[in-house]
């Protein structure tokens, strides 16, 4: 698939274009939902032109779910370690001091259009890493437990950022931990 693909085995060129791409769509999803966004302008702010957008993507959709994966693919990597420590608040603080190091972009995409395609790569590279994921709660399908919990951090997420953006990350992690990650890795007894 030519929309989304990893960075590895790109040469250099289209990995910078790609990331202006990605910036520029950053920037603008700031003041404007994707559906307000045009194709010439994310190439303007990009500084590439009209028709080389196209050569990366076929759409600006795409574009948004190549921005969308790129970040769900950095947080999980940021934040895996910890998250297999079992230590539940660690984690859920990592995740949001994360989220809000990167609060612009991640506002714009869970706030502005993108939060199903955030929701879907969320759940792509945590499965790609599922299997070295400690396991727990033996009553849980592990997919479907997995589609959940990120159902639920998508929307917390999305709730701070929009409705309660005067919550620190420390407040939100602990909403976090205490609503559903801590009973995701507590041991069964």
């Amino acid at each position: 698939m030519k929309d989304v693909t990893t960075e590895e085995g790109q040469d250099r060129r289209v990995r910078r274009t790609r990331r202006a791409i990605r910036e520029a769509l950053q920037t603008l999803l700031q003041d404007n939902s994707i559906e307000q966004i045009t194709v010439k302008e994310i190439a303007a702010e990009a500084d590439i032109g009209y028709t080389t957008f196209f050569r990366h993507f076929t759409t600006k959709e795409a574009a948004l779910a190549d921005l969308a994966d790129y970040e769900a693919e950095e947080l999980i990597a940021h934040c895996f370690p910890l998250l297999r420590s079992a230590d539940s608040r660690a984690a859920s603080l990592v995740f949001c001091q994360h989220i809000d190091s990167r609060r612009r972009v991640w506002t714009a995409l869970l706030t502005g259009g993108a939060a199903s395609i955030v929701r879907e790569a969320l759940v792509r590279h945590t499965l790609e890493r599922s299997n070295d994921w400690p396991q727990s709660r033996s009553w849980l399908p592990p997919e479907s437990g997995l589609t959940l919990v990120i159902g639920l951090l998508v929307e917390v997420l999305g709730w701070w950022l929009s409705r309660a953006e005067n919550l620190t990350p420390e407040h939100v992690s602990e909403i976090m931990d205490r609503l559903f990650i801590s009973k995701l890795v507590e041991k069964e007894g």
